[in-house]
């Protein structure tokens, strides 16, 4: 976490400090409004005892719930204030008014103002907090009585230059009839439960803060035993952190099919598909894989139980079992089954990233994140899932969601979240007759040479076996027709070559005969110019004959 800037005081809630551009304004008073149940007494307790541990001492002044009331919430959410009681560090001020001694018109709080200053000195506190001060109206019997007091009070509270968090009911004309929110907090915080659906939600909002710019949006918040837990609206941006590095998924074929080394590491995977077609099969295998090369793997599971889970993919090899044994902070694979209708989609966000920032794990699956938007409509579903995407993208982790499509939905997202997805895997049902196939496609990788061909995976006891289809000369074929065309195909290929065998064999036999007919021919031929030759010979030597007689002759006249 960042330095806060000095002008401020951290509240210890890191989602709160974030739309605060640092925290509550130091040395001044801020006002939490608030109806029971939405966190007034946790964030103020978080804000007083992260302070006391930052080494700023505090006082705590109660009007409505007892100090043992407030020290066994402290301890329930973590924070040890009987101890800083004990050191000195930490003084609760149990102001509850009782009737039986109010005299007169009003009470004066001229008391509670020297009870509160001594606190202050003893301790040496720089935070205060004024807890339940709208329980006062009811002590005044006139509002100009009770104004000018609470005028007195916070005039004395800005000359201290305490850093004060007062908080108050869900009573909005209390703090706009007595001028807090206008006049006297610097700094007014507004909260709220949301009812959608019969499922409840905490939201806050930054009304106002003098001084400095501050978060504007309604922000939803989780609170339960491990605290206050939020993520401004306005908190994700585009800074995904890249890697050039690529994991496999644990499946041979389907990293052949994207470019033979499976997925960049930090990159989001969807597997869409109908049911039955071994989209948990295949988040598994990648969890399976992340595991045993020893990265931490965080497996939520929105429909089935952590039993569930490990038995089904015990059938085909991965044994989930062995990866979650020891101590949960030893433990490779940490599952987390949720039920998506117990709470609203933005707990489900607040919860998911909170599991991740506690086990920093390599890889994050969501199993299925459709069953997310079975009860919704509108972008509700459409907004949180980016944002979750975003998140974990800035994280740098290896994320795999699962898609269940409808029957009749054509194989197309109805989640309209495909676009922030960086590889997109869509499985498909194949049904000729009489038997189920399952198909495979990569319909999109960011980055990588994927494989356009639609192949045909099935389960095995080692796992998932991706392959390709068979392509003959009546088309593609797959399953047990697969196979049935490959051996009445190889039959067929067997007959062509006895065919083309015996014919090379009679091609081989003519060549012959017209060889040894050629060299019959080639004698005959030879022969006959043989005896040419001999009548060309003779004839040539008669005439030499006769020509060398004559020259005798000749000469003999002579």
């Amino acid at each position: 976490m960042t330095t806060p800037p000095p002008d401020t005081a951290a509240t210890g809630i890191q989602g709160l400090d974030f739309l605060l551009q640092g925290g509550l304004p130091r040395d001044r008073p801020s006002l939490l409004r608030g109806g029971p149940g939405t966190g007034k007494t946790v964030i103020s307790l978080t804000f007083l005892c992260h302070g006391i541990q930052q080494g700023e001492n505090g006082v705590l002044v109660t009007f409505d719930e007892s100090p043992e009331a407030l020290i066994r919430h402290a301890a329930g959410f973590g924070f040890a204030a009987d101890r800083f009681i004990e050191e000195g560090r930490l003084r609760i001020l149990d102001m509850r008014p009782d009737r039986s001694e109010v005299a007169g018109e009003y009470v004066e709080l001229t008391a509670i103002m020297a009870r509160m200053d001594h606190a202050l000195q003893k301790t040496g506190a720089r935070r205060l907090v004024v807890d339940a001060l709208d329980v006062l109206e009811g002590a005044f019997s006139t509002e100009i009585s009770l104004r000018s007091e609470l005028a007195r009070v916070f005039d004395w509270l800005r000359e201290r230059r305490t850093t004060t968090l007062i908080t108050i009911g869900e009573q909005e004309e209390f703090s706009t009839r007595y001028g807090l929110e206008d006049y006297v907090a610097d700094c007014v915080i507004a909260l709220k439960q949301d009812l959608d659906h019969r499922v409840m939600t905490r939201l806050l909002r930054v009304v106002k803060r003098r001084g400095g710019a501050h978060g504007t949006s309604e922000t939803p918040f989780l609170l339960d035993s491990d605290g206050i837990f939020m993520i401004p609206v306005t908190g994700s941006v585009l800074s995904a952190k890249v890697s050039n590095e690529r994991i496999s998924t644990g499946i041979p074929g389907l990293d052949a099919m994207l470019g033979g080394q499976g997925p960049y590491r930090g990159s989001t995977l969807l597997f869409s598909g109908q049911a039955g077609t071994g989209k948990t099969s295949m988040a598994t295998a990648m969890t399976h894989s992340a595991c045993e090369r020893g990265e931490k793997v965080l497996y939520i599971s929105f429909e089935e139980s952590v039993d569930e889970l490990v038995r089904n993919q015990q059938s085909i090899g991965a044994d989930l079992r062995r990866h979650t044994e020891g101590h949960e902070a030893d433990r490779r694979l940490i599952l987390q089954p949720i039920r998506a209708v117990e709470m609203g989609l933005e707990e489900h966000l607040m919860r998911i990233m909170r599991s991740i920032r506690r086990h920093q794990p390599a890889l994050v699956v969501l199993d299925p994140i459709s069953s997310l938007a079975n009860r919704r409509t509108g972008d509700s579903t459409k907004d949180m899932l980016l944002r979750l995407i975003h998140l974990i993208k800035e994280a740098g982790i290896t994320a795999v969601a699962t898609e269940l499509l409808a029957d009749d939905s054509l194989g197309v997202s109805h989640l309209d979240v495909s676009s922030m997805i960086d590889v997109w895997i869509k499985l498909r049902r194949h049904e000729s007759n009489g038997e189920m196939n399952r198909l495979v496609t990569a319909v999109k990788a960011r980055g990588l040479p994927i494989s356009s061909q639609v192949k045909e995976f099935r389960f095995s006891d080692k796992g998932l076996v991706i392959e390709d289809p068979y392509v003959g000369e009546s088309g593609i074929a797959y399953g047990t027709v697969r196979e049935a065309r490959q051996s009445e195909d190889e039959q067929a290929v067997e007959q062509l070559h006895a065919e083309l065998s015996r014919a090379r064999q009679r091609r081989r036999e003519l060549d012959e005969i017209n060889a040894a007919s050629e060299r019959l021919a080639q004698a005959e031929r030879d022969a006959r110019a043989v005896n040419i030759e001999r009548e060309i010979t003779e004839i040539e030597r008669r005439l030499a004959n006769i020509q060398r007689a004559r020259s005798a002759i000749t000469r003999s006249r002579r």
